[in-house]
């Protein structure tokens, strides 16, 4: 299903941008044992090599009627299981490992997700800390060790409250919206149906389902986090059956020349309870935080005063 990758697309974001920053800090220089000589005059620089614009997905000649959006995410819909599965599943938690190859970082990852929207998604990686995000209902949130934690903005909010419908996908095949089939495209080797998905914060999601099994393969985005918004790619694959629906077990973003992968091992149904989405008490504080004062309007400019004697 979409969440699993979209849902966290914000927070994987921030945090591989964390990840790339400590794996492209430069050392500290020694100090040198003896004062160096006078430099030589340096050479005339060399001109830059004007960077390699980014390989897209390829766009594919094919025969027939391209299909609607309603019969793409129709067809991804009875390929993961069908309507009547996934509408008897109304709350998700999955375990699982992450890793960012670059940086040399594995650790582990929890998701929780309840309908219509409650999301809580954890991440541990060694050597970068805890990350969470969030949202109850009502309040969307954020923490992590390098940031503290924080309250999201209503770009982020929305954004969580969209992704974390669990059963977006569900929706979707019922009530496709203004979504629109733009073409075949070769996405990440395997000819794929790309779908222009409108999100409610006015961002668009290009979608890319597998022409021959109807199973999302990826997708690409702006998701809006602590850092900004930040161009992202989702690869999915090695979907498997959990209890009547099948899941894409693995799941690799890329954002900002980084990679990182996430490996679903266990899927839970029906099993959370409201209270798992409570906030943290440090959430709770900055909530609850009075909020400061708007600032008093400028005096209007009074009219001079005679002075005194005078008529």
């Amino acid at each position: 299903m979409k969440h699993r990758s979209s849902t966290v697309a914000a927070l994987l974001a921030s945090s591989l941008a964390i990840a790339a920053a400590h794996a492209q800090a430069p050392a500290a220089p020694a100090k040198p044992a003896v004062p160096p000589a006078a430099p030589a005059a340096p050479a005339a620089p060399a001109a830059p090599a004007a960077p390699a614009a980014p390989a897209g997905p390829r766009k594919l000649t094919h025969e027939g009627t391209m299909p609607t959006a309603k019969e793409v995410f129709t067809k991804h819909l009875e390929a993961i299981g069908g309507d009547k599965a996934w509408e008897s599943k109304t709350s998700m938690v999955s375990d699982g490992a992450m890793e960012v190859p670059a940086a040399g970082l594995k650790g582990s990852m929890k998701m929780s997700a309840m309908a219509p929207s409650k999301v809580l998604v954890e991440i541990d990686l060694p050597g970068m800390g805890k990350t969470a995000s969030g949202f109850d209902g009502t309040t969307g949130w954020t923490s992590d060790a390098m940031r503290g934690p924080a309250l999201m903005g209503e770009k982020e909010i929305a954004q969580l409250k969209r992704d974390g419908n669990f059963r977006r996908d569900l929706e979707l095949a019922r009530d496709p919206g203004t979504a629109e089939t733009l073409g075949l495209f070769e996405f990440e080797g395997t000819p794929c149906w790309q779908v222009r998905t409108p999100w409610a914060n006015g961002t668009d999601a290009m979608n890319y389902y597998e022409k021959d099994t109807g199973l999302l393969k990826g997708m690409s985005m702006n998701a809006a986090t602590p850092m900004g918004d930040l161009p992202v790619t989702i690869v999915t694959g090695d979907y498997k059956d959990f209890d009547g629906v099948k899941v894409a077990t693995r799941t690799v973003t890329k954002v900002m020349g980084q990679q990182q992968v996430m490996l679903i091992e266990k899927v839970e149904w029906n099993d959370a309870e409201d209270d798992d989405f409570d906030l943290p008490a440090e959430i709770k504080a900055l909530r609850d935080a009075p909020k400061p004062a708007a600032p008093a309007p400028p005096a209007g400019d009074a009219a001079p005063k005679s002075p005194a004697g005078t008529k």
